[in-house]
C-alpha cells in the first residue's frame, strides 16, 4: 500500500482529499466531513472505475466468501477487527499523520500479513479490508458516540450458526438485533 496526501477530488473538484490509501486495483480516499469538525467520508475507487461510498454490506458479502474459503482463519480476522473496533475512540484530529498514524499502527499491532492468504477470496485483499473497515469503524464512532452497526455485524460474522439474512439485513439497512 502507498499512502498519499491531498491528490483526488470530489464534488467538482472542489474537495480535496485529506489521505489517500493506494492498493493495486484501488484507492481509498478520505475527505472531511460535514457533520463535525473531525467528521470524514470515505470513497474508494476501483481502477477504470467511478469513485464511491462503501457501504457495510460491500465488506460484509466479502467477509462471508472468505469464511467459506477458509473459516479459521478469517474468524481470527475478524476477531483482530473487532478488537479493532472496541478499542477505536473519536478522532481528535482528522489530518494527514493522524489518519496516517491510525492506519499504520493498526496494522502493525494485528501484523495484517499473517491473514494474506484470505486475499484469494472475495474481491477485496485483507489489508484493503483491513483500512476501510478501521476507516469505518472510527467514522461511526466520531459521528456518534452510541454507533453500533459495524459492531454488530462483526458479532453476526463471529457466530458459529451465523443467519446470513440476519446478516445481510443488520449490514444493508442498520437494524439492531441484539
Amino acid at each position: 500500500m502507498i499512502i498519499c496526501k491531498e491528490t483526488q477530488y470530489i464534488e467538482k473538484k472542489t474537495k480535496k482529499a485529506i489521505i489517500e490509501f493506494i492498493f493495486t486495483d484501488y484507492t481509498i480516499c478520505v475527505f472531511q466531513g460535514s457533520l463535525s469538525q473531525f467528521d470524514i467520508v470515505i470513497k474508494y475507487k476501483k481502477k477504470g472505475q467511478k469513485i464511491r461510498t462503501p457501504k457495510h454490506i460491500h465488506w460484509t458479502v466479502d467477509m462471508l466468501m472468505k469464511l467459506q474459503g477458509d473459516e479459521a482463519l478469517t474468524r481470527r480476522y475478524l476477531l483482530a477487527i473487532q478488537h479493532c473496533w472496541n478499542t477505536c475512540v473519536p478522532l481528535t484530529n482528522n489530518d494527514f499523520a493522524t489518519l496516517k498514524n491510525l492506519i499504520e499502527y493498526g496494522e502493525k499491532i494485528i501484523d495484517i500479513t499473517q491473514y494474506s492468504t484470505l486475499s484469494l477470496f472475495g474481491e477485496y485483499n485483507v489489508e484493503f479490508l483491513y483500512v476501510l473497515m478501521q476507516l469505518l469503524a472510527v467514522q461511526e464512532k466520531t459521528n456518534r458516540a452510541d454507533a453500533y452497526m459495524f459492531g454488530d455485524i462483526i458479532c453476526e460474522l463471529l457466530k458459529p450458526d451465523r443467519d446470513i439474512f440476519k446478516i445481510v439485513s443488520t449490514a444493508g439497512f442498520g437494524r439492531r438485533n441484539r
